[in-house]
């Protein structure tokens, strides 16, 4: 059976990232080029076998790999100093045992990583979440009633200019400056809808994330099949981040794996079960860590828990339980 590192050689030989995976318990079982020049070593091979968890880890007692996290911490230069880093932890179950993907990168230093680290250590997660999705809401709405309208307004004024001017009476090099002013205003219109879109969809905003997560099925090249038993409004924070987890999930199936197919499911019980279960190859390839690492950040901040289940025979399987307040 194909290993974790196996799996993941291909793509952690050229990232730009230092990065490491762990075993069940949490030894290094393969690493990068660019984790062993981070730390000093003067070959990946030196790390194996060591523990591979940050300084500061909150599992330092657990063998559970479940859920995902991002914090800062530190890690142990070959010199014997200490490294400041941000780090991603990436779950991965698989039927020969419990993995995880750790991704580095340094922090900005001894004081500025412990003031990061304490102030999110005191600021519920939920609260957090609630934070990023207010925000995304009032940048998004600020685009579609701010900039969006003056750039639609700067359109027509544009082309009724055109319009006026016409006739012979506007020399070809004034007409051009005109057609050009035009295309430019369409193209701005086009792309401040796209950034909208990416803060905060406006279906999402109006009908919620079963609607939401419907109309992003069809965004894609290959059928994504949407199903589950949503029959209310989910709390804002729920929502968003359920729905950008399910668009990098989507992302790492599709551009990642090379997916024919996906399915995705988003069940409502004392928690919220969202499945996304694709054809594809096997977690580590292409841009997959970024995007599995995106995901697990999703999860985290709703203080839930990721599963990353692949077989060859049926493809891999993302399963996120986000708890929902009452």
């Amino acid at each position: 059976m194909t290993s974790i590192a196996d799996e993941l050689r291909s793509i952690l030989d050229v990232i730009e990232q230092p990065a490491w995976a762990v075993d069940a318990d949490h030894r290094v079982s393969y690493a990068n080029p660019q984790a062993a020049a981070f730390t000093g070593h003067a070959r990946p091979s030196d790390l194996l076998g060591t523990d591979g968890r940050p300084a500061g880890h909150p599992g330092a007692r657990s063998r559970n790999h479940t859920a995902p996290s991002r914090r800062c911490g530190t890690l142990t230069h070959a010199d014997g100093s200490l490294l400041h880093v941000e780090w991603s932890l990436v779950p991965l179950a698989r039927p020969d045992g419990e993995a995880a993907l750790y991704l580095f990168r340094a922090s900005t230093g001894a004081s500025g990583a412990t003031r990061e680290s304490s102030l999110e250590d005191k600021l519920p997660r939920a609260l957090a979440a609630q934070v990023c999705a207010d925000r995304c809401r009032t940048a998004a709405g600020s685009l579609q009633h701010g900039v969006q309208e003056r750039l639609a307004s700067l359109l027509l004024g544009l082309n009724l200019a055109r319009e006026q001017l016409g006739g012979g009476s506007v020399p070809s090099s004034g007409a051009r400056l005109l057609d050009d002013a035009a295309r430019d205003a369409e193209e701005a219109l086009a792309q401040v809808r796209e950034v909208t879109a990416a803060l905060y969809p406006s279906v999402l905003r109006l009908r919620g994330l079963t609607a939401a997560l419907t109309a992003l099925a069809e965004q894609w090249p290959v059928p994504v099949a949407v199903v589950g038993n949503l029959r209310r409004r989910l709390p804002d924070a729920v929502e968003m981040h359920a729905y950008f987890l399910v668009r990098d999930a989507l992302s790492r199936a599709v551009h990642g794996a090379g997916a024919g197919r996906v399915r995705v499911v988003a069940e409502l019980g004392p928690d919220l079960v969202v499945t996304v279960a694709d054809d594809g190859t096997a977690p580590g390839y292409g841009p997959e860590p970024a995007l599995l690492a995106a995901v697990a950040d999703r999860v985290a901040v709703l203080e839930g828990t990721l599963t990353v289940r692949h077989t060859p025979e049926e493809g891999t399987t993302l399963r996120a339980v986000i708890p929902v307040p009452h």
